[in-house]
């Protein structure tokens, strides 16, 4: 399909010959999009939209339109879709403010209709985001990880890489890599079997892990890169991924860890 004669395409774009607009789609000045993206009816790139290959926008997605966050003054920032993300109906994502200047939608990751990502969000690699969740302004979602469908997140929260968090919930905590959170209010359900396993780490990281976790959260402490940095090093396959993984994490730690165990 190549671009629909209905499509607001303009001039000033410099696009690829294999790009397919659908119906009343609109393609503001400044917009950026690479080879084999497909854009579908209605959709709409605002200023700053930048497309990388492959991507797949469903009708009605809305990439880059001004943030709702009052301190937003007209910066020009943008969004960035990195390579072969789906986005599927009515999906909105605010560009970013001059806090940091991007919100960006990770490589390969799956967002579901009608989920809203908010202003300086960054949502990592292969993470999937089913139909209707809403997340504030800068809310980090790690590589891998699932949240699943109407659940909201809390501005500033974290969600760390291949955790998976259940439905219809309210996240305000930050979540842990490659554990779950489940119930209402939100609870530490333990570890993520899928989430480590899809990330190739294998029954000494689950077990490295149970004992690391459990340290604070039976005891409702917050963890810290200090106490991480203390448990010294492994020689395990994928040691050195997860100590990356978790550094990254409890160095970024906003809205306080989800140390509330499941009865």
């Amino acid at each position: 399909m190549p671009i629909h004669p209905t499509a607001v395409v303009h001039p000033s774009l410099e696009l690829p010959p294999d790009l397919e607009v659908g119906a009343y789609a609109i393609l503001d000045e400044e917009v950026s999009v690479a080879e084999g993206v497909r854009i579908g009816p209605f959709c709409h790139l605002y200023p700053g939209a930048r497309v990388e290959a492959g991507v797949r926008l469903e009708d009605g997605v809305i990439l880059g339109n001004a943030p709702q966050d009052l301190k937003y003054r007209g910066e020009k920032t943008g969004v960035r879709v990195k390579a072969g993300a789906h986005l599927r109906e009515y999906v909105t994502v605010n560009r970013g403010t001059g806090a940091t200047g991007l919100t960006i939608i990770g490589r390969d990751s799956l967002i579901m209709a009608y989920t809203h990502v908010a202003h300086d969000c960054d949502i990592g690699d292969q993470a999937v985001l089913a139909n209707g969740v809403h997340m504030g302004g800068h809310v980090r979602i790690g590589a891998g990880a699932v949240v699943s469908g109407m659940t909201g997140i809390h501005q500033f929260v974290s969600i760390g890489a291949g955790s998976f968090i259940g439905g219809n919930l309210r996240v305000d905590k930050d979540v842990l890599p490659f554990s779950k959170a489940l119930g209402d209010p939100l609870r530490y359900a333990g570890l993520n079997a899928m989430g480590l396993a899809r990330a190739g780490l294998g029954p000494e990281a689950s077990a490295w892990l149970q004992t690391f976790y459990r340290g604070f959260t039976a005891a409702g402490k917050t963890a810290s890169l200090a106490s991480f940095e203390a448990g010294g090093s492994q020689s395990w396959t994928g040691w050195n991924d997860l100590r990356a993984i978790l550094a990254d994490f409890l160095g970024e730690q906003k809205r306080g860890l989800l140390t509330r165990a499941r009865d």
